[in-house]
């Protein structure tokens, strides 16, 4: 044991050290009562009704169990007084919209290690709690905990590991400490420690508001395999200039006295939780979007990319302060004391005493007032501790987190840029939806015709329908096909040992007609792949009419492009395409299915010519008169969103797929479908598509053994035919 005149000077002795009562009362006027939640399998089903009390509330139905001999009580989540400012049904939905939190998969959201955003979620930690009816939240951040999930159909266990402070999350978290940087709280409705229940009123996500972090430390926590592991512990204090929470309208008083505090949890095999992990800064937004969908899945998906160069026109500006604050001189007369060993402060957080909370120390959690033990499983918090703190006022970047109504008449009037992809907050009901939302896929009430719509024309609201047109221009192919693709080859670059061989051009037609061909032959028959290219003026001013007329049809709603949920992914709540898409002739199941399918009847304009043309040029570069389609897909790219890799391998496809290019050049990427690690499976070949031009897939082997995907340089249009059995079934 180590003993110097400093300790004893510094000796928690000094100080008013008092043990808080951890019991449930409802009518307590203390705030710092206790109540402990079931577990993540005892959580309620949602709409259950308490007749007798007259109010609608979740109830925990399973017995709960003692667990360190603490009270665990029956718990009641209330019926939801007041709509959230900012409220959603999807995660997609969140991250399209609000800017302070795009993190498609983790809890932490990060840019330039600067913390904007954080979700309190699934996973909860032991010692996790909800003090001063939300104004005091204490939690883990940073991932790493143990936990199931499921990984082609199968349950795989994460085991649990240390964090460290240089892990990616716990270091933007701390840096928002040191430098006292407030960022933004989100709930789920599976957060178990809100009183209330956001399930009952169709929201998946709110936004608490702006808290600062007034404390971080480590612990030790013990899993359920007897294992010990660090987790890092933030407590995140509301910010005054804020005025007073909006969950506070209630009149319940019993339920703003009350703490709800956390125990650690059994883990649960639910494979739609969104754990914590480290892969949510701006620049991991490709790979997080990639990874929700199925590992077994080949559904066309698209992700959009938003780096540190590439601003969002509605992002705003997050103010850092570059001022450092050791906790002592924000809280002078605090519990504080410096290890004698580490030379680190740490605060005084427990009852049991104070403790080094230095996970790189020899003595961290461990009392050296008693002997150097360790740190107890079952603490209490020291009540000094859960005290608010005086608030630091807030600077005016933090004052309004409402995300700015989009631009609806822009000047140039062009409306395809990135920032026209980003949602919309509901300034009549605080819903946050992505853009073009007609319908609710959550809301039954709507009619089956409305519940997946998702419009070109406009924003809608998801929930009210408030609606904000968009005023806009077509855009001229002019501006758009002179663009550089961004790569060091003209047209195609085919990846050394892949067996991929390719013919010398080959021209065909004359006249008007005349165009050229260029076949890459694919190993051991598997199929070919067709680039053909117009080589005069003839098809162009046919093209330019039928770019533009996409784009007039579009927005008179007689060609109802929609965004559409993908059939299968990880994320909660419906996820949309990040493209608009719609399907003519036989459906298309992976995008839309019969909902998003016109008969040839009733066809747009724009649409049969696009599938003429194909047929045509199909069927001339390859010297046939026999390939027809009964299948169009026409789909819509605004800058900066790409089709991720996937394979057509539609059931009942044929063999030859055609895909008509429109508006900006785009780059169409090839790799090996059945190989899934390893050199083999990076892209194989690449091919520059431009205005005019047509790709044609050939043979079944293409779909079978490759994937591709499509990058476009700016707006771009693209037509892709198919033939489809229409007796699939």
């Amino acid at each position: 044991m180590i003993h110097s005149k400093r300790e004893l000077e510094e000796t928690s002795d000094e100080f008013s050290v008092k043990t808080i009562k951890l019991t449930l009362s409802e009518t307590s006027n203390s705030s710092l009562d206790y109540a402990r939640v079931p577990t993540l399998s005892e959580r309620p089903s949602h709409g259950s009704n308490d007749l007798a009390h007259g109010i609608p509330m979740i109830k925990r139905e399973t017995p709960l169990d003692d667990q360190g001999g603490m009270l665990r009580p029956s718990t009641v989540q209330q019926e939801l007084p007041v709509m959230p400012h900012i409220w959603a049904q999807s995660r997609q939905e969140v991250c399209e919209s609000f800017d302070w939190f795009r993190s498609y998969q983790g809890g932490v959201y990060f840019a330039n290690n600067v913390t904007k955003g954080y979700l309190l979620s699934g996973f909860p930690a032991k010692r996790d709690g909800f003090f001063h009816h939300g104004k005091l939240i204490i939690s883990h951040g940073g991932g790493k905990a143990q936990s199931l999930h499921q990984l082609k159909g199968q349950t795989k266990l994460k085991l649990a590991d240390d964090q460290k402070a240089e892990d990616k999350s716990v270091r933007a978290l701390l840096t928002n400490y040191r430098q006292q940087i407030p960022l933004v709280l989100l709930i789920d409705d599976r957060y178990a420690l809100f009183p209330y229940n956001l399930g009952g009123k169709n929201i998946a996500y709110a936004v608490l508001g702006v808290y600062n972090i007034t404390h971080a430390w480590a612990e030790h926590e013990v899993t359920t395999s007897g294992q010990r592991h660090v987790r890092f512990k933030f407590s995140f204090q509301w910010c005054e200039d804020q005025g007073e929470p909006w969950w506070h309208a209630s009149n319940d008083k019993s339920l703003q006295n009350r703490v709800i505090h956390m125990p650690i949890l059994p883990i649960t095999c639910d494979e739609n939780l969104e754990s914590d992990n480290a892969r949510t800064s701006e620049r991991d937004h490709e790979e997080d979007f990639v990874n929700i969908l199925p590992d077994n899945e080949c559904t066309p998906s698209t992700a959009v990319v938003y780096s540190e160069k590439i601003t969002p026109k509605f992002s705003r500006h997050i103010p850092v302060k570059t001022s450092e604050f050791l906790l002592s001189e924000r809280t002078p007369g605090s519990a504080d004391r410096r290890c004698l060993y580490c030379d680190m402060r740490s605060p005084s957080v427990f009852s049991v005493g104070w403790g080094c909370l230095n996970a790189a120390c020899v003595y961290f959690w461990r009392l050296p007032d008693a002997g150097n033990k360790l740190i107890p499983e079952e603490l209490d918090f020291e009540e000094a501790f859960l005290q608010m703190q005086p608030s630091l006022p807030l600077d005016i970047g933090f004052r309004s987190i409402n995300p700015p109504q989009p631009v609806t008449n822009p000047r140039d009037k062009i409306t395809t840029l990135q920032s026209f992809t980003r949602g919309m907050h509901c300034i009549k009901c605080g819903r946050l939806s992505c853009r073009y939302a007609l319908g609710s896929l959550f809301i039954i009430k709507f009619s089956d015709d409305m519940l997946v719509r998702y419009k070109w024309e406009h924003w809608e609201c998801a929930n009210c329908q408030n609606v904000l047109a968009v005023s806009g221009t077509i855009r001229h192919v002019k501006g758009l096909k002179g663009l550089h693709p961004g790569v060091s080859f003209q047209w195609n670059s085919v990846a050394k040992g892949t067996g991929i061989t390719k013919t010398s051009l080959r021209l065909f037609g004359n006249g008007e007609t005349a165009g050229n061909v260029q076949t890459f032959c694919l190993p051991e028959g598997r199929g070919k792949i067709h680039h053909i290219q117009h080589n005069s003026m003839g098809p162009l001013a046919r093209l330019d009419t039928l770019f533009e007329e996409y784009q007039r049809q579009a927005v008179d709603g007689t060609l109802p492009f929609r965004r559409w949920p993908l059939r299968s992914h990880k994320l909660r709540g419906a996820l949309l395409t990040n493209y608009f898409s719609q399907n003519c002739g036989v459906p298309y199941h992976y995008v839309g299915g019969t909902a998003n399918t016109l008969s040839w009847e009733e066809a747009p304009s724009a649409v049969v010519e696009a599938k003429k043309f194909i047929e045509e040029r199909t069927n001339q570069a390859l010297n046939s008169e026999q390939i027809v389609f009964n299948e169009v897909l026409s789909a819509a790219y605004m800058e900066k969103q790409k089709m991720s890799f996937h394979t057509d391998d539609e059931k009942g496809l044929g063999p030859v797929v055609a895909g008509l290019s429109l508006g900006s050049p785009a780059l169409m990427h090839f790799r090996r479908r059945d190989v899934k690690h390893g050199p083999e499976r990076k892209t194989c070949l690449s091919i520059v598509l431009r205005h005019g031009d047509v790709l044609v897939m050939d043979g079944i082997g293409v779909q079978q053994f490759y994937e591709h995907m499509v990058e476009p340089t700016n707006f771009r249009i693209a037509a892709t035919a198919r033939w489809i059995n229409p007796n699939r079934n």
